[in-house]
């Protein structure tokens, strides 16, 4: 009997025992097999993805969204009022100021009657100034991107003008701008800088340059540096590229900006594939930028390579197939590309 109750003395501790091992396994957290964890210096990033993802950040912002608000203090609408920057008030919020400077007027009064000073019924100081935050809508910049090389191009540039007169007449309250930028012989250039002045639109469209051989890169270049400049300057929130070529290039990248290199009678041509490569780096860029690309291919389908669409994917832009588009054909495409960007 003493061997009986011995044995269920000692099965009663050992059930207990595991009872208390089964209440501490509940209260530790679930831990991850040592065979998935790793050390996160053994990781191995490409320096390109990692430029790739910062740039995207900071195009896009903390809500990872284009602008849709332009913040100054000098034009807009009052939302709050903030500490000035620097020594100058441009704005002064006279409500945020007086609040400010409340708690000191009966101080303030006291020390002006103690130095024998003229009362004034307010005392404001420096360190009670207040400057207004404005705010405005961020209008959208297009940049119209025409190749004006071959025999379709006085067709080309022709329906890109009037496109452009159209978004600039339909824009005027959504204050949006508009740049053309043809590209030709062998170089692109600005012929229209981004504007929303209708008259000086038609002064500076009146002349059509066109012919010569086909810089592809360089125009997408151009743009995305005229569109990074305007993005900085504050002015614009959205930003599109509406590319009008045929998709194809015969001017090395290195040529457009005069690299000795390029330029001598000797220098070797590019190849089709070299020069294919520049015209995708470029429109990686616009991605990277948070720039919206619209490709519009003019090209014939029987003589096709379907290069076109290949630009806009590298963009991770919007692929159209028009070959004798007209000025309202763009216009409206650009317009609906717009309104899904906005509406996105």
């Amino acid at each position: 009997q003493d061997n009986m109750e011995d044995q269920d003395q000692d099965q009663d501790e050992e059930d207990q025992e595991e009872d208390k091992d089964e209440e501490d396994n509940k209260d530790e957290p679930d831990q991850i097999p040592e065979e998935f964890v790793f050390e996160a210096e053994g990781v191995i990033l490409d320096p390109s993805i990692l430029m790739f993802a910062q740039q995207q950040q900071r195009a896009q912002g903390r809500s990872g969204r284009a602008k849709s608000l332009i913040f100054s203090e000098d034009r807009g609408r009052y939302i709050k009022p903030m500490f000035p920057k620097g020594d100058k008030v441009k704005r002064l919020a006279v409500d945020a100021t007086l609040r400010a400077a409340a708690p000191f007027q009966r101080i303030r009064r006291q020390e002006a009657i103690d130095k024998g000073q003229q009362q004034r019924r307010v005392y404001v100081e420096k360190p009670d100034m207040r400057s207004k935050k404005l705010a405005r809508k961020a209008g959208a910049l297009v940049l119209f991107v025409v190749d004006a090389s071959g025999s379709m191009a006085l067709n080309r540039m022709s329906a890109a003008k009037g496109a452009c007169m159209r978004l600039l007449t339909e824009s005027y309250t959504s204050r949006d701008q508009v740049c053309l930028i043809p590209f030709y012989g062998s170089k692109a250039e600005v012929l229209l800088p981004p504007s929303k002045s209708i008259s000086m639109a038609r002064k500076r469209l009146d002349q059509l340059p066109c012919g010569g051989g086909s810089p592809l890169a360089h125009g997408i270049s151009t743009a995305v540096r005229t569109a990074i400049q305007a993005q900085q300057s504050g002015d614009v929130g959205r930003v599109m590229i509406i590319l009008i070529t045929d998709g194809r290039a015969n001017v090395s990248l290195a040529k457009s900006n005069d690299d000795p290199a390029a330029l001598e009678p000797d220098a070797p041509k590019p190849t089709q594939e070299e020069l294919k490569d520049e015209v995708l780096d470029m429109a990686k860029k616009c991605m990277a930028n948070n720039i919206q690309m619209l490709v519009i291919d003019t090209e014939n389908k029987f003589v096709s390579t379907g290069f076109a669409e290949e630009i806009s994917k590298a963009a991770n832009g919007k692929y159209y197939y028009l070959p004798n588009a007209s000025d309202a054909a763009i216009a409206a495409a650009a317009s609906s590309a717009m309104a899904a960007a906005k509406a996105g």
